[in-house]
């Protein structure tokens, strides 16, 4: 039993050792790696590649390829109306002149006024406008002085033409929109009231409840706020005027505030534009009564709270707004204001593809400048390459899909091998001045945006999006996904080939090309923001060293 033991554990060693062995000497075999490559369908077989497409080759050299072209874009037909936010001032930069802005509100009373509330003969005391302040620019210190103008005339609404395909009126106004030419107000009348803000000694406003100066106009429109007699209100002594089922007849009756700068600013970086909240701004109104018997004799303290935006009444009453903002880039001075705003300018029924090209490009909020990135013959040309590279050896790939596409956009300055960055403050101060991210859009009018920019789904499911827009720090340069963006145009490019034919003239196809423009501007919701940023865009005429222009970096598939 004793040997038969034994023998059973020199057998199972040698099993092992035998196994051992075999597996030694089969890691020693040749590896047949295309083994079942036969069973893959055509279709999906595929071969990984990358590419850049810049100023510079994958092998470091010298490329004079314009993969893009970029041009200035400048509309006055972004939708200036009924935006949640007011804005006002005026600031004069080195790089985009003058600008002023001002806005047109509704207002609503905030309490609810009894019967009689105003008393015998009242007194006005004061006015304060409370301004809820969400951004500003750089200078808050440069005091500024406002007009309060009354809005005279609502027919800017009731008889502004019905937009096309609709039944109704609109509110929705642009930033052309001229209170004086529209009838609003008169190139004449006197403000109701006037103010000054910031106080020159407050950093960084928020809420500021300001005490407005008054003017002639004053006493008519207070008296009639107050249904006083005489006042040429249609509402005296009727305090139906103050209820909430009358906010029609409110409208009518008291139409609105147009707040603008009295003056624009004259002195080169100074001054700032501030975004007012509007459903927390508003203004206030004291005053006293008088006892009857003996009008010598104070009765009672009145006050009166209206509001600019009143986010508790669902109504097409009370709640209109138009931004307003006039622009002068004449009066630039810096040696980055190298373009003519002419250029830029859009004009009826001409493309922005025949406008003249920039290789130094601007992004401006405020409606202002932005720029149009188009892509041209070399981008497509150089996808082609890349295909007939990788069917060396007869591997027949018709297509790529993208893997990954990354559009970077640099400051002046800047170098695509960041070791080499060396003017750091420089570039600091480039960075700091810029917005912190920008978007991307195929109609920048409508804020319709690329798909790897979606924005709306972005914020709504608190989300982050693989597109990215912010600024690289280390890198030099704003850098952006735009993976989803490269595939449709490609496969629009694809399509249209294979309509006109594989030898269609580019003329002819590039018109086909759906989307080959789009346009970089501010991030979606930062539209209206002071900032600015100053960029390199297309590769220019002459390419040196120094230059660093837009960068496509292109991971793809090679697919059969």
């Amino acid at each position: 039993m004793k040997h038969c033991n034994n023998f059973r554990r020199m057998f199972r060693a040698a099993a092992v050792l035998a196994a051992v062995a075999l597996m030694t000497f089969a890691g020693c075999t040749k590896v047949d790696d295309t083994l079942g490559s036969n069973l893959v369908p055509d279709n999906q077989q595929m071969k990984v590649g990358y590419t850049t497409l810049g100023a510079r080759t994958l092998a470091g050299k010298l490329d004079a390829a314009k993969y893009v072209e970029t041009r200035l874009f400048q509309s006055d037909s972004l939708k200036a109306s009924n935006i949640s936010y007011g804005y006002m001032g005026s600031m004069l930069s080195d790089t985009f002149g003058l600008r002023t802005a001002g806005f047109l509100t509704q207002y609503l009373n905030v309490y609810k006024v009894k019967e009689g509330y105003f008393g015998y003969r009242p007194i006005f005391d004061s006015a304060q406008i409370l301004i809820t302040i969400t951004s500003y620019g750089n200078d808050t210190l440069t005091p500024q002085k406002y007009n309060v103008y009354e809005i005279k005339s609502n027919k800017y609404l009731t008889e502004k033409p019905v937009a096309a395909g609709k039944t109704e009126r609109d509110t929705v106004f642009y930033l052309n929109f001229d209170p004086v030419k529209e009838g609003v107000i008169g190139a004449d009348d006197e403000p109701v009231f006037t103010f000054t803000f910031p106080d020159g000694e407050t950093t960084g406003p928020a809420t500021t409840a300001v005490t407005m100066n008054t003017t002639p106009a004053t006493q008519n429109f207070i008296d009639r706020l107050m249904l006083q007699k005489g006042s040429g209100t249609a509402y005296e002594d009727d305090y139906s005027i103050y209820s909430t089922d009358s906010l029609k007849q409110w409208v009518e009756e008291f139409k609105g505030l147009y707040i603008v700068p009295a003056e624009d600013q004259k002195e080169k970086g100074k001054g700032n534009i501030y975004a007012t909240e509007l459903e927390s701004s508003g203004f206030m109104v004291y005053a006293r009564n008088r006892v009857e018997s003996d009008p010598t004799l104070i009765k009672d303290t009145i006050d009166m709270g209206y509001i600019f935006y009143n986010t508790s009444i669902s109504t097409e009453y009370g709640n209109v707004s138009v931004n307003t903002i006039r622009r002068d880039y004449g009066m630039a001075t810096s040696a980055d204001a190298k373009f003519d705003i002419a250029d830029a300018k859009e004009e009826a029924g001409k493309p922005i593809t025949d406008h003249p090209t920039y290789d130094q490009i601007y992004v401006e909020g405020m409606g202002g400048v932005v720029t149009a990135i188009t892509f041209d013959k070399p981008f497509f040309d150089a996808l082609e390459a890349e295909i007939v590279a990788g069917n060396e050896g007869a591997q027949n790939f018709k297509t790529l899909a993208m893997t990954q596409v990354r559009m970077s956009i640099y400051f002046k300055g800047s170098n695509y091998d960041w070791t080499k960055l060396t003017d750091m403050p420089h570039m600091i101060g480039e960075m700091d001045k810029s917005q912190t991210r920008l978007g991307l859009y195929t109609n920048y009018k409508t804020l319709s945006a690329i798909p790897d920019y979606a924005y709306a789904y972005e914020q709504n499911y608190s989300t982050t999006l693989a597109y990215g827009g912010y600024i690289n720090r280390s890198r030099g340069c704003y850098v952006m996904d735009i993976t989803g963006y490269a595939q449709s145009l490609w496969n629009s490019y694809r399509s249209a080939k294979e309509e006109l034919g594989a030898d269609a003239p580019w003329d002819e196809l590039k018109e086909k090309i759906k989307n080959r423009t789009i346009y970089l501007g501010p991030e979606a919701y930062s539209v209206y923001t002071t900032t600015y940023s100053v960029l390199q865009g297309m590769t220019p005429d002459g390419v040196t060293e120094e230059d660093v222009p837009i960068k496509i970096d292109v991971t793809y598939n090679l697919i059969k």
